[in-house]
């Protein structure tokens, strides 16, 4: 028993504390590059009127060089069709993962252009709630 509880330990760590492990994503588009995206809406959540969700998008060629995958939290305006990004983790990995790097949001709003995967992931979200 006290040889398992240490990679019990290790192992619940990993799935409670990992973005990626936590929920079920579901496939919404891709784009002409052959990228997909993805978002998870067992995780979307409404407050003072904003929609914030998670998503996550695998890259068919890697960006800058060397990150495969991303996941990002942001914050949605489903009146106006509109987004701002509070954060995005970059992975050199697909799936979310390898060694990552954070970018905070910079607060400004996103509108997607119309047809764009970016309108199509929104409408998504907001239909959801």
């Amino acid at each position: 028993m006290t040889k398992i509880l240490p990679i019990l330990t290790v192992f619940l760590s990993f799935i409670l504390f990992s973005p990626i492990s936590l929920g079920e994503w579901k496939f919404v588009s891709s784009n002409e590059s052959g990228d997909d995206f993805f978002v998870d809406y067992d995780r979307i959540r409404k407050n003072n009127g904003y929609v914030y969700y998670w998503s996550r998008n695998e890259f068919k060629k890697p960006l800058i060089e060397k990150y495969y995958s991303n996941v990002l939290y942001s914050m949605v305006d489903c009146e106006v069709i509109r987004e701002k990004y509070l954060s995005s983790n970059f992975y050199e990995g697909h799936m979310g993962k390898g060694d990552s790097l954070t970018v905070e949001g910079d607060g400004k709003w996103t509108y997607p252009p119309p047809g764009s995967v970016l309108e199509t992931i929104l409408k998504s979200v907001c239909n959801s709630i």
